[in-house]
């Protein structure tokens, strides 16, 4: 984003947010890669020892929050909501060969 001094943002997001009311069938191809990208989140998760549901939602939650980032970031034009959210850690739930830690 950055580098494109925030111009482009994510590739599916941009259309799922223009495009529902004029193509519905590349609407359902944005929703698939949607779909498709929560599921290799929730993926790694049920690898840390997530129940199934746990990782299908906690996925959701991150999948949604990056992209509401994106948001932020191309109107604010700083990835300054990227570097905070790095640090965010919640202790005791987290995969123990991640940096990534996440609570529910």
């Amino acid at each position: 984003m950055v580098a494109s001094d925030f111009q482009y943002g994510c590739l599916m997001q941009n259309p799922a947010n223009e495009l529902p009311a004029l193509d519905a069938e590349l609407t359902k191809r944005v929703a698939r890669g949607f779909i498709d990208s929560t599921e290799i989140v929730a993926e790694y998760f049920r690898g840390c020892g997530f129940t199934s549901a746990r990782a299908s939602s906690t996925a959701a939650a991150l999948v949604a929050a990056v992209e509401g980032a994106r948001t932020i970031a191309r109107l604010e034009r700083t990835p300054a909501i990227f570097q905070g959210a790095g640090g965010c850690q919640c202790p005791g739930v987290g995969c123990p060969q991640s940096v990534i830690q996440v609570q529910c």
